[in-house]
């Protein structure tokens, strides 16, 4: 019986390495009608028109789009749940088919946002290609959204068959590709007290986040049953064996990568707005660009994690499944008592947790020098700790 739960875990880990290896080579297929030497020398020469490109040997791929498509497509639909009633009673009454019929209106939504920005990129590229013309144009778009659809697929795949989330595991292979440059570049500088110094920098970063990220706060709860026991003293512990733990950043990286996708948008309407040369000399400042880019950043995270936080946990939900489970909070009547206590407490978790992300990645140039930005290192940890509590639940389902 062991060797058949190991062999399970074994063949779900293998699955996925072989799902990711697919997605790593779909990133080396090149995109129609785009000559990549050429790209890489204008893209060098004007960084500001890397929104949508890896630095890598291969600029615009097949699967440069990636994910992102999806994660918008999910992060708008779950904005559309609690804002449509027709939506809100699918997913909370019609149950398995009703979530169904959600996946497939989010899977609807993925298309059409990929079609939007394999279009975004195919505009952009406008001003170096020289054949442009709305067959290329139509051809990159159909190459970029096909391919985001594709990776769509695998990573349910991922998240069916294999280990951990499949759209979790897609972001961090596209960060972690950049590793070997990284590991390149810092080798190569010679300096061991820099390279330290980047290491010591690097730890406590990453065990800031982790800190962050999976701190809670914990509310006790007691039942019915539990009460009786402890009046009639048959159980003295009681209380401590059931509580209800709030994470401080409930979001999670959801609000960054929707505040990203927006700006990368916005970066190519300022792009091309410049490249018109219809605006005074004052305004085609990089500070002051950069400036405003790094405030927008700021408002965007600080306000869409707020709001995503309310989405996720809602009080008077949470009150209303206490109430039916006859669990309190210990010296919180039941009710509207309750659902202020939880709205006051989530309020608070909420703000801390979404000025802990704003702060994070919207303070400028918050790198080191060893390439990962804030964001990468909290999609990092937060998807290694994920998978690594998957792996562990699988292994202590099988032994019981």
């Amino acid at each position: 019986m062991e060797i058949t739960q190991k062999d399970t875990i074994a063949k779900k880990i293998l699955f996925t390495i072989f799902i990711v290896i697919i997605i790593r080579l779909g990133n080396f297929i090149p995109v129609p009608n785009v000559d990549q030497r050429y790209l890489i020398n204008i893209l060098n020469a004007n960084p500001s028109l890397k929104t949508f490109f890896n630095s890598e040997n291969l600029i615009l791929s097949v699967f440069s789009l990636g994910i992102i498509p999806n994660i918008n497509a999910s992060i708008l639909i779950q904005l559309l749940v609690s804002a449509i009633p027709y939506l809100e009673r699918l997913q909370k009454e019609e149950g398995e088919t009703g979530r169904r019929q959600i996946k497939q209106y989010t899977r609807s939504l993925t298309l059409l946002i990929a079609i939007l920005e394999s279009f975004s990129i195919a505009f952009s590229l406008r001003p170096i290609l020289f054949n442009w013309n709305l067959a290329i144009c139509s051809e990159i778009v159909l190459a970029l959204t096909t391919g985001s659809m594709i990776i769509l697929w695998l990573s349910d795949l991922i998240t069916e068959n294999g280990i951990g989330n499949g759209s979790s595991i897609v972001i961090t292979l596209n960060i972690l590709s950049v590793l070997p440059n990284t590991i390149k570049t810092i080798t190569e500088s010679g300096n061991i007290i820099s390279i330290l110094f980047n290491f010591i920098s690097f730890t406590i970063l990453i065990i800031g986040i982790i800190y962050v990220q999976e701190a809670v706060r914990i509310i006790p709860l007691i039942s019915a049953k539990q009460l009786f026991a402890q009046q009639n003293q048959t159980s003295n512990q009681a209380m401590n064996t059931s509580y209800l733990p709030l994470k401080i950043n409930q979001g999670g990286v959801m609000p960054i990568i929707f505040s990203s996708t927006f700006l990368t948008f916005l970066t190519v309407a300022v792009n091309y707005v410049l490249s018109l040369q219809i605006l005074p000399m004052q305004f085609n400042n990089a500070k002051a660009i950069s400036l405003i880019y790094g405030g927008i950043n700021f408002v965007l995270i600080f306000a869409f994690s707020l709001f995503y936080s309310n989405l996720i946990l809602n009080p008077k939900e949470i009150a209303k499944d206490l109430n039916k489970m006859a669990i309190t909070i210990p010296n919180i009547r039941p009710g509207k008592q309750t659902t202020s206590f939880l709205k006051k407490t989530l309020t608070r978790l909420s703000l801390l947790g979404a000025l802990f992300l704003a702060i994070l990645v919207a303070l400028p140039n918050i790198r080191s020098s060893y390439g990962f930005g804030v964001t990468s290192l909290l999609i990092l940890v937060g998807v290694t700790v994920d998978t690594a509590r998957q792996i562990q639940t699988l292994l202590i389902s099988k032994i019981y």
